[in-house]
């Protein structure tokens, strides 16, 4: 019984953790806002997490996997069409949370620094792993006639990654779609082979 109940406080921890970093980012949460929004006592905090980073990097683990699992790796559909799809789910996250939630792990890349160097570590392996999935992509497009063959795949999974968030940054930044529908329209564009 006591070991469901400390899941269940972890838990809670964890989730307002993820929702409080997602709207207001990893400098403006404080482990009292946390606590508070969990309802549990600030003191059990630290049973479960030695740190704000630490918790951070829980709630890293958990948001980041099901955002990057709406883009398919399988091969049966157009591999630009889910490239496409996986854009304009991104915006519809966006739109559901009217532009003031972007990624949770985007808006840790854009606010930590060397004071919290294995959320940064972290960061960047999540953001590795998603350049990794949209090479995936990329490369099954070159072999489908979709994308140019010639280009590199993870250089330009690493240009769409970067520009995708930049995107979403300035889309949070303005309240606005149009940035992310520049994105959509323009990202794969130029690297399209023409004569299909």
């Amino acid at each position: 019984m006591r070991s469901t109940r400390a899941e269940s406080t972890r838990e809670k921890i964890l989730y307002a953790a993820v929702d409080l970093f997602h709207e207001f980012g990893y400098n403006a949460t404080s482990v009292q806002d946390i606590v508070r929004k969990a309802n549990v006592p600030k003191g059990s905090f630290y049973n479960y997490f030695k740190s704000k980073e630490e918790l951070a990097i829980a709630a890293s683990d958990i948001f980041f996997p099901n955002g990057l699992a709406s883009l398919a790796l399988e091969n049966a559909s157009s591999p630009v069409g889910r490239l496409r799809r996986y854009f304009r789910l991104t915006l519809k996250e966006m739109q559901r949370y009217e532009y003031v939630r972007g990624c949770l792990v985007g808006n840790f890349a854009s606010e930590i620094t060397n004071a919290a160097p294995a959320l940064q570590k972290r960061v960047a392996e999540h953001l590795e792993e998603a350049t990794r999935r949209i090479a995936v992509v990329i490369s099954q497009a070159q072999e489908a006639r979709e994308i140019e063959p010639g280009l590199p795949t993870m250089d330009l999974a690493r240009f769409i990654l970067n520009s995708l968030y930049g995107a979403i940054l300035r889309s949070k930044t303005d309240r606005t779609d149009l940035p992310m529908k520049l994105f959509q329209q323009f990202a794969l564009e130029p690297f399209l082979v023409k004569d299909r």
